[in-house]
């Protein structure tokens, strides 16, 4: 059997698509990049790892690149990579390519004479045995999966997996050509997750243009086997950066919220992301989306030029409608444990809607009709939500409840814009305070 162990150190070159980048050493051991790093084009760097003045530096580049791959508290991530010898995910890209189909990085051995048409996963196939290990149908499959990679580093070099950020156990496979996203649930949650992609989907399709969101397709593969399944929104030449990448790369001044930061960051890259942003805070209000963190919402950008192209669509909705809450639980809104913890513009998720949604003039409300019926038919497809009883009336009440006060809201918008507002130099004082209670 080949060891496929990585050694305590190894020097490495980050490069995007074929420019090189910087060089810079990972230590194993430590998890960080240690030592000298030596800077060849800043400007193709991923915006994470260069500070507010633009610098690449050991600390930035590490924290970007730990982010990149498969975080340590997915169920079962961390033991099956040190089933295979590896520490962490970090640690197996690095005694491979790295590769994402999330954007056009990659690194380079030292001795390496590969070029990004070699080794890019958006045009060349790759091993799915690591994805297979990841997220497993047969966990009678995993021994037998763990001894064939060991067997063979080759396997690793090209997977596209294990630069696969996020909670939920999820893979990458090839059909027919196409990339596809295969993402599963988790058993405390019902595996509701992908029935929730595939609710989530259905409503976008209803009130969102075709661009503006990731559609997702339930597989129904028999008991617990359920996935979500989408095709990714990059391609050879398109990088997803996600918002957090650009808070991480900002100097964000005191006085100015996050919603407010978000939108003049864009800006000053010549996007105006406004709608974009009501768009996903709606859409995530109707599905009770407690999951809207900072990377995964973001900007698609072109790989070469890196012109800031638009912003990304919908996508990853999954924790949603209620999936973690019990029965004597209410189904209202969600309010994140700490400050410092933002999903993303407040605290109390719910806020986020009255306090940064104030246009809405894409919005028919009545398209909502018959939504809370559709997304409940699709949860009974899944049986431990089915027969639990009082749980699908609940989540239809509470769906109900939301479409009713977005309609409010929306249609109090409009009222306003309909109100003529006196001039407030020639108003006396009371009719300046009626005009305001009116407003």
């Amino acid at each position: 059997m080949m060891d496929v162990r990585p050694p305590e150190l190894s020097r490495l070159t980050l490069m995007c698509r074929d420019h090189e980048v910087a060089e810079f050493t990972w230590n194993h051991d430590r998890q960080a990049v240690t030592g000298k790093t030596h800077v060849f084009d800043a400007s193709h760097a991923p915006l994470m790892s260069v500070d507010p003045y633009g610098n690449i530096t050991r600390y930035r580049l590490s924290i970007w690149f730990k982010n990149r791959g498969i975080p340590d508290f997915r169920p079962d991530a961390v033991e099956r990579l040190r089933a295979i010898g590896f520490p962490s995910a970090a640690s197996l890209m690095a005694s491979g390519f790295g590769a994402s189909l999330s954007d056009q990085y990659w690194i380079r051995p030292t001795g390496s004479v590969s070029t990004w048409s070699d080794i890019n996963c958006f045009e060349n196939d790759f091993s799915e045995e690591l994805g297979k290990l990841l997220l497993p149908h047969d966990a009678s499959s995993v021994p037998s999966l763990i001894e064939k990679i060991r067997s063979n580093a080759d396997i690793l070099a090209s997977s596209p997996d294990a630069a696969l950020n996020g909670n939920l156990p999820k893979r990458w496979t090839i059909e027919g050509g196409q990339r596809v996203l295969v993402k599963s649930g988790r058993a405390s949650s019902r595996f509701q997750e992908p029935f929730n992609e595939k609710i989530a989907s259905m409503l976008c399709s209803q009130l969102l243009d075709m661009d503006d969101y990731v559609s997702y397709e339930l597989e129904e593969g028999g008991f617990m086997k359920w996935a979500s399944r989408c095709k990714p929104m990059t391609d050879q030449a398109t990088e997803f950066v996600p918002a957090y990448a650009l808070l991480c790369s900002s100097k964000r001044p005191s006085d100015l919220g996050l919603y407010d930061f978000y939108v003049s960051a864009c800006a000053a890259h010549g996007l105006n992301v406004r709608e974009d942003v009501e768009k996903m805070l709606v859409v995530d209000y109707l599905m009770a989306n407690f999951d809207r963190h900072w990377n995964n919402f973001g900007v698609l950008i072109d790989g070469e030029s890196r012109e800031w192209l638009r912003a990304a669509p919908v996508f990853d909705t999954g924790e949603a409608l209620w999936c973690d809450r019990e029965l004597t639980q209410p189904f209202g809104g969600y309010t994140t444990p700490r400050a410092g913890m933002m999903r993303p513009f407040a605290r109390r998720i719910d806020d986020q809607v009255e306090r940064h949604c104030q246009d809405l003039s894409w919005l028919d409300p009545s398209k909502l009709k018959g939504f809370s019926e559709q997304a409940c038919d699709t949860l009974l497809g899944n049986p431990f939500i089915a027969n639990e009883p009082g749980r699908i009336d609940k989540i239809k009440a509470a769906i109900d409840l939301r479409a009713m006060a977005l309609t409010k809201h929306a249609r109090e918008i409009r009222r306003r814009r309909n109100v003529i507002v006196p001039d407030m130099g020639a108003a006396s004082g009371t009719a300046s305070k009626q005009a305001e209670r009116r407003l």
